[in-house]
């Protein structure tokens, strides 16, 4: 993948790490051997990351998965589906998209219909119910961005040689001297991005995990919110607080700039 240029997070996530690239990014570790992002969301952090090859992306989002890997494997059949969803766009289109999303088993058709619900949700807020089912109105967009081509054939280089994997976070094997950015639902925060949620035994469970991952000679990056929670989970480790933009609030006066924690162990 030498001289690819760089993609953009081909869906909107709440929670997103666009606004703090820059206090991540000069923090990477200046030597490791592979990647690992168990949350990969958006997967900002990896599309900026100066090294991806032998990348190990994964998330409980099954649909998020499946398109991650449509994306890096057929790229032009998604674009072709959203070239007929973009002509078509509707509030009544829109509304069958939801009812397909949960009902198809075509990955393709699943890669594409995720991606246009996302780009014509309102906020590009993925909610499921406790059915599992996507659940988000329409957006008020006139124009919504659907299909970014150029960018989606970018994400597709950056993929390759990516390995792409739907689980939870404890089910990873990294070795030691891996580098594993971990960016859960942040603690009293949104986390309906599937039917369980993410709850305070999940963050218990995940500061377990990241103290085996110590133990064992793996370089680790954490965010989270600056709560006493978090802050007591991860004592012992080095603990920075960032400002963060929020925009979740459907409000503007609610959103602003807030602190949030970024964790490691080395």
């Amino acid at each position: 993948m030498t001289n690819v240029s760089n993609a953009k997070p081909f869906v909107k996530w709440v929670g997103g790490k666009r606004s703090i690239l820059g206090e991540l990014l000069p923090r990477i570790p200046n030597k490791f051997d592979r990647y690992f992002e168990p949350f990969v969301g958006g997967g900002a952090l990896f599309w900026n990351m100066p090294q991806k090859e032998n990348s190990y992306l994964s998330d409980i989002n099954f649909h998020l998965i499946i398109t991650y890997s449509i994306i890096r494997d057929n790229v032009r059949a998604v674009i072709s589906k959203l070239e007929e969803y973009k002509s078509s766009h509707c509030k009544e289109q829109y509304d069958r998209a939801k009812i397909k999303l949960s009902e198809t088993e075509d990955p393709i058709e699943i890669a594409a219909l995720f991606i246009y619900l996302n780009k014509t949700c309102y906020n590009g807020l993925y909610r499921v119910n406790k059915s599992g089912n996507f659940n988000t109105p329409i957006g008020k967009y006139t124009t919504p961005n659907i299909l970014e081509a150029d960018n989606l054939m970018r994400a597709s280089d950056n993929l390759k040689g990516t390995s792409i994997f739907q689980h939870e976070f404890f089910q990873l094997t990294p070795r030691k001297n891996d580098f594993v950015y971990l960016d859960p639902p942040y603690h009293n925060a949104f986390s309906s991005y599937d039917s369980a949620g993410f709850i305070d035994k999940d963050h218990e469970r995940l500061a377990k995990f990241c103290r085996e991952l110590d133990r064992s000679g793996i370089l680790f990056m954490a965010s989270n919110s600056d709560t006493p929670f978090v802050r007591k989970l991860y004592d012992g480790f080095r603990i920075e607080i960032v400002k963060a933009t929020r925009s979740v609030a459907c409000k503007a006066n609610r959103r602003g700039k807030e602190n949030e924690l970024i964790i490691r162990n080395y």
